[in-house]
């Protein structure tokens, strides 16, 4: 199935945050910054349940519709997640030239 997998490696720049508190590197509250998400402010003020933002530095990034992913692939549904899967991360670099 298309779209299931890796889409983009990338570098933290900057960590987690409650979605509140995030300012985008032109300096704009996130929550000002003209998201597509919908309500994405919905729990902005509850620890537990608030979306998080972290900063990314793309290096790079494909269409959804080309995912790269394998039988056996370590899936996780966060955005952002430290690879320590051995497999799946040799797969990454290769497929992302890194």
């Amino acid at each position: 199935m298309k779209g299931l997998g890796y889409v983009g490696c990338g570098e933290v720049t900057k960590p987690a945050v409650m979605i509140r508190n995030f300012v985008t590197n032109d300096n704009v509250p996130l929550l000002s910054a003209g998201l597509k998400a919908e309500r994405p402010n919905e729990n902005a003020n509850d620890e537990e349940l608030s979306e998080w933002a972290v900063g990314v530095r793309w290096i790079k990034a494909i269409p959804k519709n080309q995912a790269k992913t394998f039988v056996g692939v370590f899936a996780n549904q966060n955005v952002v997640c430290k690879l320590r899967h051995e497999q799946t991360l040799k797969f990454v670099q290769t497929e992302f030239d890194q």
